[in-house]
C-alpha cells in the first residue's frame, strides 16, 4: 500500500512569478529556489513552509498546459504534490487500482526529482503530482 510521506508542495499557477514571489515575500514567505523547466515550458519558484513548500509556476510558453490552465481557470491552485518513497511502485499500484495516469513512467521534475502526474478524471478533478525526492532532496 502506498505510504504518502507528506505534502511536498502545493502549486499555484501565476501570470507573473516575480510579482507574486515579491508579494508573498512581504508576508514572510521567501523563495529558496528558482528554476526553469524547458520541457513543460515553465519557470518556478519554491517557497518553503515547514516540511512543505508553496510552488509558484509561470508559463514561458503560450501553448503549455500551464498557460491553458490559466486561460481557462485563472490564477490559483494548480496541483498538490505528494512525496512517495518509490514512485514506480506507487504508479503500478495506482494503475492496478484503476487510477488513470498522465505519466505512465516517472520523468524529471523540479530539482531533478522524479515526478509523475495522476489524471484529474480519476481524482475528483484534482491534479495530483507524485514525487520521489532525489538524494540531495533540497529545494
Amino acid at each position: 500500500m502506498i505510504k504518502y510521506k507528506r505534502v511536498e508542495h502545493i502549486a499555484v499557477a501565476v501570470r507573473n512569478l516575480d510579482a507574486v514571489r515579491d508579494t508573498l515575500g512581504r508576508i514572510g514567505l521567501h523563495c529558496s529556489h528558482e528554476e526553469t523547466l524547458p520541457g513543460p515550458g515553465v519557470r518556478l519558484a519554491m517557497l518553503p513552509i515547514g516540511e512543505s513548500a508553496l510552488e509558484l509556476i509561470e508559463s514561458n510558453n503560450p501553448n503549455s498546459q500551464t498557460s491553458r490552465w490559466i486561460q481557462d481557470r485563472g490564477e490559483g491552485l494548480y496541483h498538490i504534490c505528494l512525496e512517495v518513497d518509490d514512485i514506480e511502485a506507487a504508479l503500478t499500484e495506482l494503475r492496478d487500482k484503476g487510477i488513470k495516469l498522465i505519466d505512465q513512467v516517472p520523468r524529471s521534475g523540479h530539482g531533478g526529482h522524479r515526478i509523475a502526474f495522476l489524471d484529474p478524471s480519476s481524482t475528483a478533478g484534482l491534479l495530483i503530482e507524485l514525487v520521489e525526492m532525489s538524494a540531495e532532496a533540497a529545494h
